[in-house]
Order: structure tokens, then sequence, then C-alpha cells
């Protein structure tokens, strides 16, 4: 298992931790030119972010007797392009992979292959981390209406939680 990265050290039920986490993993991903957080209607809010980005959202927790349960949401999105003007200039012969006028196709080949990049590292290649649901991933295109097209990927990341949770005396002795 020499392939298995040591993160057992980390907190992961730590909200920031966890954040961080994803933030990193998209940051070292080649394809990756930019990482964003929480909610996906404020996804390419700058002006002129650079593309393919990343988005992680964390929709819920769930505490067991000794596990974190987050609902995590990874977005990676990328700006669809026209084609319009990709000729041969001698010939101007056109040619569009399965015939689109755009390249959606080629986004959700890529942006697909970056999400099975993410979770297949993070269910894998690390300690202190399961999945254990069903990965759903959506297709989008031009869903926020700013000209976006990618995958939604959705799942369940079980992290160790060691008790006690709370490190603070909250009823102190002698006030029963």
């Amino acid at each position: 298992m020499d392939y298995l990265q040591n993160n057992a050290g980390n907190n992961y039920t730590l909200y920031y931790n966890l954040l961080d986490y994803f933030r990193t993993i998209m940051e070292n991903h080649p394809a990756i030119t930019a990482v964003a957080q929480g909610d996906i209607f404020n996804l390419d809010t700058e002006q002129y972010p650079f593309y393919p980005l990343g988005n992680v959202t964390i929709l819920g927790a769930d505490f067991g007797p000794s596990t974190t349960e987050y609902e995590i949401q990874l977005i990676i999105a990328d700006k669809i392009k026209n084609k319009n003007n990709e000729s041969d200039p001698v010939t101007n012969e056109f040619v569009v992979p399965f015939y689109g006028t755009d390249d959606l196709v080629d986004i959700w080949a890529n942006t697909l292959g970056i999400v099975n990049d993410l979770v297949s590292y993070t269910q894998y290649s690390l300690q202190s981390f399961d999945i254990t649901s069903t990965i759903n991933n959506e297709p989008f295109a031009e869903r926020f209406n700013n000209g976006l097209a990618g995958w939604v990927c959705t799942f369940t990341l079980t992290t160790h939680n060691d008790r006690p949770r709370c490190l603070y005396n909250l009823y102190p002795s002698g006030s029963l």
C-alpha cells in the first residue's frame, strides 16, 4: 500500500480542514486553474476567471458515534466556446467532433475526467476518508446562466471522529 497517503494526523472532522483538503487537491490538479468554495449561484462571479474551475460545497454534516459524514458537492466547470471560426485556412474545411457548433462534448469529457481524478484520489489514496455512498454525477450546460458547462458531483464522505468532540468542560463539577 505504498500509494496510500497518511493523512491520519489531520482532524478532517473540522469544517475548515475539509474545505482546505478539497481546495488543495483541486489547486494541485493540472487541469484546474481556479478554485472556489460556497454557493453555486456565486460561481463564476469574477469578471475574467480562469477555466476550468472547481468549486467545493459542504451541503450537510451528520455526527455518528465515531464518525462525521459530510455531504460534499464538487463542481468542475469550463466556459463553452463556439467553434464558428475554426477552419482550415486553405480549404475552408471545418471539422467538429460530434457535429456540434461548440465544445460542449469536449467539456463534459474533460470535466468528468477531472471529477474522477478528485474522487478516486480521495477514495483510494488517503487514510481517514471513506466514500461509502454512490458518487452521483450530473452534467450541466448553462445551468447558471453564465455560459458554463461541466459536472456536479455529490457524495457522502465519512471522516473518523475520535471522542470527545467537545474539548471544553461545559458542565462544571459540583453544579448538579
